[in-house]
């Protein structure tokens, strides 16, 4: 998507956005197993708990310069080369003013163009980086970062890019904040309904959609005002080109919109809920869905295969 994931409170608790935590869900769907004899086959030995396959994965990030997918999870950034099978956890190093430290699990990942990422969320802990970081950059997939702005001011849980303009929602928060360059600052908008996603039209980014559990939400004005669009609960954007914007509804209904999101069509369904919704410079859909698992879609929404699973 140009561009990374309940209400925005029950998000803060397990998003990447800030990349989110160990999947609750998964937990709380494990029956008991019952009794076992003999000629009962064993049962499969759970994953550990710092396993990948535990991940929420909470943003996606596709570099339009080489197809790297990076991947932001309460347990960590993961990173998938090109052609890979599986995805390697990354450790970030991010200088700031007062120290270094690490910073890559709670984030919420975008790339701003080739090979610039951007991002937002929270140390590992220890150094002198304070709790919330702000907007942080990285040329190197994550390896090492830098401040951009708000530095121990701001958490994003929402974040939105292209170039130097972006998007965003912090934590606990309902307005959404504009920056047509991220490095002179935000300002606020106010929707009307808390935003579970936002994004902004690649080719006129003063056109901007949120999902809320009231529905979807236009802007043509950069959030100076709002129109009602469909009333029905929306949960993740993903906008492409001007007249191509996707949507993914509860269950993992996917849709898409011609017209900047004042009408909709059914393309299809990932079969189950989805956890963020992608789409890179090239088209291709990506969506997160639980147990750590991305599946894409070259065909528009219509049809899905897994990309990778974490291990």
């Amino acid at each position: 998507m140009l561009a990374r994931l309940a209400v925005l409170a029950a998000i803060t608790a397990t998003l990447a956005g800030c990349g989110g935590d160990d999947d609750p869900t998964e937990a709380a769907q494990t029956p008991t197993p019952n009794p076992t004899t003999e000629a009962e086959a064993p049962a499969q030995t759970p994953a550990p708990p710092t396993s990948g396959a535990n991940a929420y994965i909470g943003s996606i990030a596709v570099d339009p310069k080489d197809g790297t997918v990076v991947l932001g999870t309460g347990l960590g950034l993961f990173r998938l080369e090109k052609g890979a099978k599986e995805a390697e956890r990354v450790t970030g190093q991010l200088q700031g003013p007062d120290g270094s430290g690490s910073v890559s699990s709670n984030l919420v990942v975008r790339y701003a163009g080739p090979g610039e990422l951007l991002a937002s969320g929270h140390p590992e802990g220890g150094g002198g980086l304070p709790e919330d970081l702000g907007i942080i950059r990285s040329r190197d997939a994550g390896n090492t970062w830098e401040p951009v702005i708000e530095m121990g001011v701001s958490d994003y849980h929402l974040l939105q890019v292209a170039g130097n303009r972006a998007v965003g929602v912090k934590a606990d928060e309902g307005d959404v904040m504009v920056a047509p360059d991220v490095t002179g600052g935000f300002e606020k908008r106010t929707p009307p309904d808390v935003p579970l996603d936002v994004a902004f039209d690649p080719g006129d980014p003063k056109r901007m959609i949120v999902a809320t559990k009231q529905g979807t939400f236009t802007s043509a004005n950069e959030g100076e005002s709002w129109r009602a669009r469909d009333p029905l609960p929306t949960e993740q954007l993903a906008w492409f080109k001007p007249d191509v914007l996707y949507r993914a509804d509860t269950g993992g209904l996917i849709k898409v919109s011609a017209d900047g999101g004042e009408s909709w069509k059914d393309v299809g369904t990932v079969g189950m809920p989805i956890n963020e919704l992608a789409v890179d410079a090239g088209g291709t859909l990506y969506a997160s869905v639980a147990g750590g698992e991305v599946k894409k879609s070259t065909d528009g929404g219509k049809t899905w295969t897994q990309l990778v699973k974490l291990k």
